[in-house]
């Protein structure tokens, strides 16, 4: 890759850590409320960067042992051949998929959230 450090991860890992620790202390309760916000976006952000590839990968691993194709599928052709009643709904290999897409997906948006601890452990 043309870019060495700081990497992306790194900025935006500078960049929480600036915020939570110089500037949340400085502000009212109610924008620090909302700053909380911004550094939970870019939490995410920095987990889709971190993980996505690996996640997406993942995710089109399982695609491909539900929807028998010769191209990659997606998530909308997965999404719309559930739809269009195109898989057998009872197919173990269609519950695998749906599981772990969404585990990735909470994986990135919430790691912290309690459920997602649960399936996880």
């Amino acid at each position: 890759m043309i870019f060495d450090r700081p990497t992306n991860i790194e900025l935006i890992s500078a960049v929480i850590d600036f915020l939570d620790l110089e500037i949340k202390e400085e502000l009212p309760p109610h924008l620090a409320f909302k700053l909380r916000i911004v550094t939970n976006v870019l939490k995410i952000v920095q987990r889709e960067i971190d993980l996505g590839d690996t996640l997406s990968k993942d995710a089109q691993d399982l695609i491909k042992e539900v929807i028998e194709s010769t191209q990659e599928p997606s998530l909308i052709e997965f999404a719309s051949s559930i739809k269009e009643g195109n898989i057998d709904l009872d197919k173990e290999s269609l519950r695998k998929a749906l599981i772990g897409i969404t585990k990735s997906k909470i994986s990135v948006d919430n790691p912290n959230y309690s459920t997602f601890k649960k399936l996880v452990e």
